[in-house]
């Protein structure tokens, strides 16, 4: 018997669905479906390790070959920093000093082992991805632990930061993207999943990618004893903050950590802020002529590229607009000035190097202090979802990741027929 149930995003009603790949909901199809989970009141798994302890909440089984997890811990550098008392980190990369060993330094780790896992039960035999960096080398590390084929569409712009710990690589096959953008290589992989009739990961669209996602709100909520007050993460395809909505949602039909939603504060990187566009406007859908910026790519003016997506989880029912309603929430446009001025600040009083994108959503809780959207006592978790890239080079050897093969956006279904993957 299933542990989860599948429920429509938008009406609640629950959803059956024959293809494990159909993320559509029959009743609204503009709509997310969300796990529903037989046991409503969380048990700790404390004999499993890392993210498995939040098992009961995960739509797979355990996979004994993958055991690092969330940290979350209280800040005091930092939080003196800004004048707040109880500001709580969630550290996603590789810092052995503080328990972290994600090796490839992103969050996409917990999502990338959560959805190949689904994939692998539900009997999938190939997942087609497109990633700007970071999902790409979670992908690539998670497939060869988990010995699962995966083909990844990646830009070039975006191939300097695919780069994983030294290993064999016989599962993962990377096509590189000559002259397109992030949006470009999601459109390509789209038609290659159905020209060769292999899935399509899905993107924030796949329930059991969000559940991954989630896992660092569940860990900081039951680290710091409740629901956060306010929740700060940069967003691209806004599935991570969906997923912490969703996660806090399951936390207050608990009872047990609050019966509260947290704030959603969520940034993206000027000038690529469709979402802040759309919002700002008080529109429930991007308009492409008004929200997205006039630049041929899009990834030559951006700091965090894995921002970058024309595409995000906007507009669909129970994505980021339903978030931000629900939760009272708000966005940020930040700067790549301020985007390198955030990363020499957490250096400074926190020691481990931040990834840009986590750069970006430390700048938003600057803002928001300066702003008093926020008060000195209130508990704010602070996701950042990539870090640790300088101890990384220090303690492991890393493999920078070439592609097997090169096409380009203009590449016929004929010649996508036509490849080798």
């Amino acid at each position: 018997m299933e542990k989860y149930t599948l429920e429509c995003g938008a009406c609640g009603a629950t959803v059956e669905r024959d293809d494990p790949f159909d993320f559509t909901s029959p009743c609204h199809e503009n709509s997310l479906l969300k796990a529903r989970y037989k046991k409503t009141v969380l048990k700790l798994r404390s004999d499993l390790p890392g993210l498995w302890k939040y098992l009961d909440w995960l739509p797979v089984e355990y996979q004994p070959e993958y055991t690092f997890g969330p940290v979350t811990y209280k800040s005091a550098t930092l939080a003196n920093e800004l004048g707040l008392s109880n500001l709580w980190l969630s550290f996603n990369g590789y810092f052995p000093d503080l328990q972290a060993y994600y090796k490839t330094c992103t969050f996409k780790e917990l999502h990338a082992v959560v959805a190949i896992s689904h994939a692998r039960e539900k009997g999938i035999d190939k997942l087609v991805l497109a990633s700007a960096g970071n999902t790409a080398v979670a992908f690539i590390y998670l497939a060869e632990i988990l010995k699962f084929p995966v083909v990844l569409i990646i830009p070039e712009t975006c191939m300097c930061g695919v780069n994983i710990p030294n290993m064999l690589i016989e599962h993962s096959k990377v096509i590189m993207l000559t002259d397109g953008d992030y949006s470009d290589a999601i459109d390509i992989a789209k038609r290659l999943s159905k020209i060769k009739n292999y899935k399509h990961e899905g993107g924030c669209q796949n329930y059991a990618r969000r559940a991954g996602l989630g896992l660092p709100y569940l860990d900081a909520a039951v680290t710091i004893g409740r629901i956060p007050d306010h929740y700060f993460q940069a967003v691209g395809s806004g599935g991570g903050a969906i997923a912490a909505w969703e996660a806090n949602e399951l936390l207050i039909k608990d009872g047990s950590y609050g019966s509260h939603l947290s704030k959603l504060h969520l940034s993206q990187n000027l000038p690529m802020t469709p979402m802040l566009s759309a919002w700002n406007a008080g529109r429930n859908y991007i308009d492409p002529e008004i929200d997205l910026p006039k630049i041929d790519n899009i990834l030559d003016v951006v700091a965090a590229r894995v921002l970058s997506t024309k595409y995000p989880c906007y507009e669909v029912r129970g994505g980021v607009y339903d978030a931000l309603r629900a939760t009272g929430g708000m966005m940020y446009g930040i700067t790549n000035d301020e985007v390198y001025e955030s990363k020499e600040l957490f250096k400074r009083t926190e020691g481990p190097d931040i990834l840009p994108a986590s750069c970006v959503a430390l700048t938003s809780l600057i803002k928001a202090v300066k702003e008093k959207r926020v008060r000195r006592d209130d508990t704010i978790l602070l996701n950042l979802t990539g870090a640790g890239t300088e101890q990384r080079l220090r303690d492991l050897f890393i493999l920078q990741m070439k592609p097997a093969m090169e096409i380009t956006k203009d590449i016929t279904d004929d010649q996508l027929r036509a490849l080798n993957v």
